[in-house]
């Protein structure tokens, strides 16, 4: 039957054509889908215009966008998206001046795959301003208490004024360069970096102004709670009349306080103060211990205050040489030596008696550099006791040329 079938020229002829048009169909297929896959795709990107303006000026206007419309084929399409994120929309405003006007934009970057783009609008519409700098004061709030059984001391700024730059509108808008810290839970001193930003009068954040430095290192230092304070007497009132105070004694010496770190105590201790008014006898009372502005609690709340009184004495030094102290070149003209009269409790005033050089009379130069000059005579006295009378208050002295 194949003998026949090949003998058989009109079928051979029939064969021959059915083969010759799928030949035709596969060949014009492929040229179809290859058309296809080059043929031209358009997509639109919006971009925001980058604005180059000179170092002493600045946009005040709102960033202007545009739309680019790009053509690529369909190979490149999935990749356009991505490929356009490099692509940047230019306008040039340098060397301008202050003022609004109107630029052309360009295209920088378009990716190899686009094949042709257009840019609508092709101009845009920018406003410049002077860029102006100046110093404004730093004003940090603290958020938060430390651990319980810490204080917090005054926070520590590792600058006090910073720099702010912008549009001159823009800067004068800003009343203040504000940062917050935070202090909860602190247990030790530490030192953090702190955002600082720039405030209007209503508090709100002014956009467009730069701070420099635009963060500043506060340390926090923090202490225990608690720090032992020497306790001093301070005698307040006068005894009854002959008699003085010889010394006035605390038990205990010290407390214990809440409230304030030790920076903040006084060098000298914390004053008790101490009546002794009208006494004329030795006597032990209890006295309560003052608290200071920023104290939550002191312990003992009171201290026992052993008051010796005594006879009051008088005795008078004769011939206390009178010296010159704070300046050199100087000398002394007259008096050169002054009687002093002490009073005080008959022990002070026999301490006195057997060291009379314990009573010192001086005037104090200083600053002094030619002629003659009349000054104070001041006395310096042990304790215990106090000046009744000086034989003479101003000595005269000359500066030695």
């Amino acid at each position: 039957m194949m003998d026949r079938l090949l003998n058989n020229n009109v079928a051979l002829r029939v064969i021959a054509l059915v083969l010759a048009c799928i030949l035709w169909l596969a060949v014009h297929a492929e040229q179809g889908g290859s058309q296809q896959a080059t043929a031209g795709v358009t997509e639109s990107f919006e971009l925001p215009v980058r604005v180059e303006v000179s170092a002493d000026e600045v946009l005040v206007s709102q960033v202007p966008t545009v739309t680019a419309r790009v053509t690529t084929n369909l190979l490149r399409l999935p990749t356009l998206a991505s490929d356009m994120m490099k692509a940047e929309i230019v306008a040039n405003a340098q060397d301008l001046g202050p003022g609004t006007y109107t630029v052309h934009v360009a295209a920088v970057n378009m990716p190899a795959s686009v094949r042709s783009y257009t840019i609508s609008p092709a101009t845009v519409t920018v406003t410049l301003e002077p860029r102006v700098t100046v110093e404004r004061p730093i004003r940090l709030s603290v958020v938060g208490t430390p651990s319980q059984g810490y204080v917090l001391g005054k926070p520590q700024l590792g600058a006090g004024v910073v720099d702010i730059s912008g549009a001159a509108s823009s800067v004068q808008s800003v009343a203040e360069v504000a940062g917050v810290v935070d202090a909860s839970g602190l247990s030790q001193t530490e030192t953090r970096l702190v955002d600082l930003l720039p405030l209007d009068a209503s508090g709100k954040a002014v956009p467009g102004v730069t701070v420099t430095p635009s963060s500043i290192a506060v340390t926090l230092p923090v202490t225990s709670a608690s720090q032992t304070v020497k306790l001093t007497p301070a005698v307040t009132g006068s005894p009854a009349a002959g008699y003085a105070v010889a010394s006035v004694r605390l038990s205990p010496g010290s407390a214990v306080e809440q409230g304030l770190p030790a920076s903040q105590l006084p060098s000298e201790g914390l004053r008790v103060p101490i009546d002794v008014t009208g006494l004329a006898k030795s006597t032990t009372v209890s006295v309560p211990v003052p608290l200071l502005p920023g104290m939550t609690g002191v312990s003992p709340t009171a201290v026992t205050a052993v008051i010796d009184v005594e006879p009051s004495a008088v005795y008078t030094i004769p011939d206390v040489p009178v010296t010159i102290s704070g300046a050199t070149g100087v000398r002394l003209l007259s008096p050169r030596s002054v009687s002093v009269a002490v009073t005080g409790a008959q022990s002070a005033v026999r301490a006195v008696e057997k060291d009379p050089s314990a009573v010192q009379a001086f005037v104090d130069a200083t600053g002094m550099s030619r002629g003659t000059a009349s000054l104070p005579i001041q006395i310096h006295l042990p304790a215990g006791v106090s000046a009744v009378s000086v034989s003479a208050r101003t000595a005269s002295v000359e500066a030695v040329p």
